[in-house]
């Protein structure tokens, strides 16, 4: 239950490289892999930095302007459609790869498909499982790992509570949450939850009403029990070498996660991004850019 409600609430949920490089077009492109075929966007040029997007169920297009960002730095953003939602949406099939080992496989795929041979991986919010699981299956395919506001190398209790939101809502806001919970309406609860993941309340209400119902594919949802049986990312000192970061927006209620990536992964470098919550590129984009270029430098 624990994890459903978490998974629920996430689903509605360069320094070297000047960051002046006008924002480009992202166009969909598509590609083969098991099952089916995807779709990412492609924005820029130069070095590949693969996206991963939370949910899961998310249409990718709610990180379309935090890769613009990417590709302002002068690298090539490639901004994955998760298989069953947007561009990738007839892949989803019987379901039967939406699972660990599929979502893995889905990036490699796009990897290979794009002629990359090392990547730097970012994953937000939900997306930061799959990043990580990727990372520890591939890590000599890996010039670094960002985890953007990310869930922990595993979905157990996190070390750190993650219900701080609900502080942040009225009486009024509490109530129509827990109601739309009880009747078991998870988009309108999802929508009270987002206003509340913001610094600036105004900003969050905006994401909230602009996110289209269509946008939202609940059955994707079920990618999470898989998730809650088989993800894990344990400690390996053999692994390869790559660098590490965690950026998070200062009130995230996710950082509860934070005190887990130490172990996993030693010497993670962290990133607090002031003024900022759950999808800080659109709370605080100056302050996100800044991070972003220190987590392209890190070593």
């Amino acid at each position: 239950m624990f994890l459903r409600n978490m998974i629920a609430a996430v689903l509605v949920a360069g320094l070297g490289s000047p960051a002046t490089h006008a924002a480009p077009e992202c166009a969909v492109r598509r590609f083969a892999a098991d099952g089916g075929t995807l779709g990412y966007r492609n924005c820029g040029t130069g070095d590949v930095v693969l996206i991963l997007p939370g949910g899961p169920g998310l249409d990718a297009g709610y990180m379309l302007d935090f890769a613009h960002m990417v590709a302002r730095t002068g690298r090539r953003a490639i901004l994955l459609e998760p298989r069953g939602t947007g561009a990738s949406r007839a892949a989803l099939g019987d379901g039967s790869r939406l699972t660990v080992a599929g979502s893995i496989a889905d990036v490699e795929a796009l990897r290979i498909a794009i002629g990359a041979g090392k990547v730097t991986v970012i994953g937000h919010s939900f997306g930061g499982a799959t990043a990580q699981a990727y990372a520890a299956a591939y890590p000599r395919h890996m010039a670094r790992l960002i985890l953007l506001d990310s869930v922990g190398p595993n979905l157990a209790r996190p070390p750190l509570p993650l219900d701080s939101w609900r502080a942040r809502l009225t009486s009024a806001q509490v109530a129509a949450y827990d109601a739309a919970r009880a009747r078991g309406d998870r988009i309108a609860a999802m929508r009270i939850k987002f206003a509340a993941s913001f610094f600036d309340p105004r900003r969050g209400e905006d994401f909230a009403a602009g996110l289209a119902a269509s946008a939202i594919h609940l059955e994707i949802a079920a990618l999470s029990d898989d998730y809650q049986r088989h993800y894990s990312v344990p400690p390996d000192s053999a692994r390869p070498h790559f660098p590490v970061v965690a950026m998070a927006g200062d009130i995230d209620w996710i950082r509860g996660y934070e005190p887990a990536f130490d172990p996993v992964w030693p010497g993670v470098r962290h990133l607090t991004i002031p003024h900022a919550g759950h999808f800080p590129w659109i709370d605080a984009p100056a302050a996100t850019q800044a991070a972003l270029g220190r987590a392209f430098a890190a070593q």
